[in-house]
């Protein structure tokens, strides 16, 4: 089993991040490792719920726990304020009281509406992550950021709430369809980009059989979540360093937004870093040949490959509301070399558009 420890600076918690193949089916024995009550409760989307909610349901069912499985819709639809009241009633319907455990089984949607009710149901339940896509597995589901989204914006409701526990088994990804896989290698390749290039060569040399490997693709989990939990032990509420993570994810919530959600986050984020390269070409130095090869490997896993049309004001325009923004800057993530991440406090609407149009018709 992997593990990755997550210390809070200054403050007494801290929270393990376990990877193991399987892990799923030993469930019960890392939550009575925490001591928490047997009575627990799972949250799920109508999806990973038929696949695997019941098999959770029994596995802490036989260790003596007492579950109860609540379902929300899929995507980023349940990420709404009459989705969470509609879970908060329920829990308290089932006898939830300000003990009880909630456990995330499910996407980055599912943790993050989760992880927002338990910070709010009787001011602050515990609460685990145990993340089934690779995108929660290697960023949303560690870090305590949860959210849930208004008409306006992706995100734009949110409170920092540590897990107790995130539970990873890579197993999981058997069953999830190849386009949610892709999606979730935006933000491994986004570990690389800012922190660790050694990963993005050990992506390109395995591109062919990263997930046909439970070996590979779990030492390629363990790194790129050991990124994700450094930098948050450093910066827990996005004080400083933390603003790191966001490579590529500036433009990509613009675009999810501006999309209505139909872009998938994945591929929204990929088309954020994509422009994001030409950007720190143009502003930070990056070598052209860094650029280059970032923007191919980026692509050659399927990611970034055509851009639904979207309204540019429409995308413009939510970039003004990003909640990253400084008064009436627009703030971005860009590199001075692969793995060396700088914070670029202003860059103007018109070379964002300029540079839209160069990754969109394929420039680069």
């Amino acid at each position: 089993m992997r593990e990755i420890s997550l210390p809070l600076p200054g403050r007494d918690q801290s929270y393990q991040i376990r990877i193991d193949p399987g892990l799923r089916l030993r469930l019960s024995r890392l939550l009575a490792s925490l001591n928490l009550p047997r009575r627990v409760f799972l949250i799920t989307d109508t999806r990973v719920g038929g696949l695997y909610g019941q098999q959770a349901v029994s596995v802490l069912k036989e260790a003596g726990y007492s579950p109860t499985l609540l379902t929300t819709p899929r995507g980023e639809r349940a990420k709404t304020w009459p989705v969470a009241q509609r879970l908060a009633r329920e829990l308290l319907a089932r006898g939830a009281d300000r003990t009880s455990p909630l456990i995330a089984l499910g996407g980055g949607v599912v943790g993050d509406l989760t992880g927002f009710l338990a910070s709010i149901f009787m001011r602050g339940l515990p609460f685990v992550q145990v993340p089934t896509t690779l995108l929660a597995m290697v960023d949303a589901a560690i870090g305590g950021k949860t959210a849930i989204n208004l008409r306006e914006g992706k995100n734009l409701l949110g409170t920092f709430h540590q897990p107790r526990l995130v539970a990873i088994d890579p197993q999981f990804l058997r069953t999830l369809p190849p386009a949610q896989r892709r999606n979730g290698l935006a933000e491994v390749l986004k570990a690389g980009f800012i922190q660790d290039p050694d990963l993005l060569s050990r992506l390109d040399q395995a591109k062919a059989r990263i997930f046909g490997n439970e070996a590979e693709l779990t030492e390629v989990i363990h790194r790129a979540a050991a990124i994700k939990a450094q930098v948050v032990a450093a910066d827990e509420r996005e004080g400083g360093l933390r603003r790191i993570l966001n490579f590529g994810h500036t433009l990509g919530h613009a675009l999810e937004q501006a999309s209505s959600f139909r872009l998938p986050h994945g591929e929204a984020v990929a088309w954020g870093m994509l422009a994001a390269l030409i950007l720190s070409e143009k502003l930070a130095g990056l070598p052209r040949s860094e650029g280059a090869w970032g923007r191919q490997l980026i692509r050659h896993f399927g990611l970034a490959r055509r851009l639904p049309r979207l309204d540019l004001h429409a995308v413009l325009s939510a970039l003004a509301l990003d909640k990253k923004r400084q008064e009436d800057k627009v703030v971005f993530v860009l590199l001075k070399r692969l793995g060396e991440p700088v914070i670029q406090e202003e860059v103007s609407l018109g070379l964002i558009a300029e540079v839209m149009m160069e990754v969109n018709g394929g420039g680069g």
